[in-house]
């Protein structure tokens, strides 16, 4: 999957000013198999997100998760009923 930053093709401010933050990004070109690229697909559509957006997404949750992981904490999904149901990682 290559993900690029799509313009309106529109000469707007908006496309201006993204053009001149350029150097604050950068492209990257990912190989994901087709199961989970079409998961991805479905995960970033049913979210209403772009590639991009669901990628950054992504990438601050898995931060978190680490940075909770390094202080010595434990995450847990809390069920419908109210008790809580410890997550471990590998």
């Amino acid at each position: 999957m290559t993900m690029t930053r799509e313009s309106t093709g529109k000469d707007t401010s908006l496309d201006q000013e993204r053009s001149s933050n350029n150097n604050n990004f950068v492209r990257l070109s990912v190989n994901l198999s087709h199961e989970t690229a079409q998961t991805f697909k479905t995960l970033a559509e049913r979210k209403g997100l772009s590639f991009t957006e669901a990628i950054r997404r992504a990438i601050t949750i898995w931060k978190f998760v680490e940075d909770q992981l390094a202080q010595g904490h434990e995450l847990a999904i809390v069920e419908s009923d109210g008790n809580p149901r410890k997550i471990l990682f590998l």
